[in-house]
């Protein structure tokens, strides 16, 4: 990871805290026809500002409700976050993870 990239993302965790966010992911194929799996998070910051914020854009074998699963949770692992703070969800073009969590 860039330097720039991870200050970003630690400024993104440090408004955060340890409150509560929801997940925006967004599945599609690029060019090269890999599939790719970009995920956001919606939260508000201390101010009462409603803020969203894009943490990665990961590489997935396969767009089967397991591996986005498996993927998502080493990427929320990874970055310090937990699952027990998720309190919404959003698919675009993983529609396939419904009910998954």
């Amino acid at each position: 990871m860039s330097y720039f990239a991870k200050i970003t993302l630690d400024s993104i965790l440090e408004e955060i805290g340890g409150d509560v966010f929801s997940l925006l992911i967004e599945e599609a194929s690029d060019v090269s026809d890999k599939e790719q799996m970009a995920v956001a998070l919606r939260y508000v910051d201390k101010l009462g500002l409603i803020l969203e914020r894009l943490v990665g854009v990961v590489h997935v074998k396969e767009t089967s409700a397991t591996c986005l699963k498996s993927t998502l949770e080493k990427l929320l692992a990874d970055i310090g976050l937990s699952f027990t703070q998720v309190r919404g969800q959003c698919y675009d073009g993983a529609s396939n993870m419904r009910g998954e969590f």
